[in-house]
């Protein structure tokens, strides 16, 4: 089994605004691909004229039945914006805002090579967008994995593309908008490549992308719950970024509470707890009942609490229009995720 392309899905998240505010956890709103202001919304004359710095936050979600995990995941920009405006890509977390990411300095981004490169060449240079480095997305850093493509798309029957790594230290240096790129040893390009046509992105890489669970906690003077026997389900469909506390209300009953969501079912450890995440009719998670994994005595008032994490990966874009941007039609920029399943 392997995880397929409709599997990957992309998600909004929970908030979406220019405010500090922006970003947090997962919506169930998908992100149609190829649909005008799916991620952007327009620019106006008046923002072109003054310039503006946007971000937005979306999730990478592996939306796999079977559960299986997209392992080692690459993610890129595969196609820069033509306009003037520039995007570049921000590693996030399942939680953070805007708030939090305007704070953040390391950025990924792509360029164009600025001279032909020759299998087993040694160093490239790359010339980027204005701003990326002078007002500090350096989007090149010392040990990146970079992509270097000269396929029209993503999908393009012709054409190669590779990734390879950067020398682990002095790897970029800088002029103006034309950066210096040191390969590590070991890493040589295995084709030609040509100049202008040849796009040469920094690649985020992200840890496996499964569900998890962490923070398990029981607050009982004699209850207990064997874990490690009867692990949690979780579902890469159902499952949520949401902190789970479950509050005994006898001996054998429970109410569970999520953090955002509220009141989502009661249940008893005599029975499997499975409650659903009605936007996807999946459940949230499953915890097994009977003896074991439940043990020892609960009381009115006890709780177990837990956090869980959904099959995303969280990103944030950043979309800077310089003062006196020009209008550009179809304006887009094209993001990508490459991994492997497991």
């Amino acid at each position: 089994m392997a995880i397929q392309a409709s599997e990957i899905k992309w998600y909004r998240s929970r908030v979406v605004n220019d405010g500090p505010t922006n970003g947090g956890t997962m919506s169930a709103l998908e992100i149609q691909d190829g649909v005008k202001n799916n991620v952007w919304p327009d620019v106006p004359q008046a923002e072109r004229n003054a310039g503006s710095v946007k971000y937005r936050k979306s999730f990478i979600k592996i939306a796999n039945d079977d559960d299986l995990a997209l392992t080692a995941p690459r993610l890129f920009i595969e196609t820069g914006t033509p306009g003037d405006d520039r995007v570049v890509v921000l590693a996030a977390t399942q939680t953070d805002t805007q708030a939090e990411a305007s704070g953040y300095t390391r950025c990924y981004g792509i360029g164009f090579l600025d001279g032909p490169i020759l299998a087993d060449d040694a160093s490239l240079q790359v010339v980027v967008e204005p701003g990326n480095a002078a007002e500090g997305d350096a989007i090149f850093q010392d040990g990146d994995l970079i992509r270097v493509s000269d396929q029209s798309s993503l999908d393009a029957p012709t054409g190669n593309s590779e990734f390879l790594r950067l020398a682990s230290s002095n790897a970029v240096t800088w002029n103006g908008n034309l950066a210096t790129l040191t390969l590590a040893d070991g890493n040589r390009p295995a084709r030609n490549y040509a100049a202008g046509v040849t796009k040469v992105a920094s690649v985020i890489e992200g840890a496996d992308i499964t569900t998890g669970l962490s923070d398990w906690q029981i607050s009982s003077p004699a209850g207990s719950y064997d874990r490690t026997g009867f692990p949690p389900a979780l579902d890469h469909i159902g499952t949520l970024e949401q902190t789970w506390t479950l509050t005994f209300t006898s001996a054998t009953q429970f109410v569970c509470v999520g953090n955002d969501l509220g009141i989502v079912g009661s249940g008893a450890i005599q029975t499997d707890f499975s409650p659903i995440n009605p936007d996807f009719a999946k459940p949230y998670f499953t915890l097994s009942g009977g003896s074991p994994p439940w043990g020892g005595t609960f009381a009115s008032g006890d709780t177990v609490t837990f956090v869980t994490h959904p099959a995303a990966l969280p990103l944030w874009e950043k979309r800077t229009v310089p003062a006196g941007a020009n209008s550009h039609s179809g304006n887009q920029v094209i993001v990508a995720i490459s991994g492997e399943s497991a």
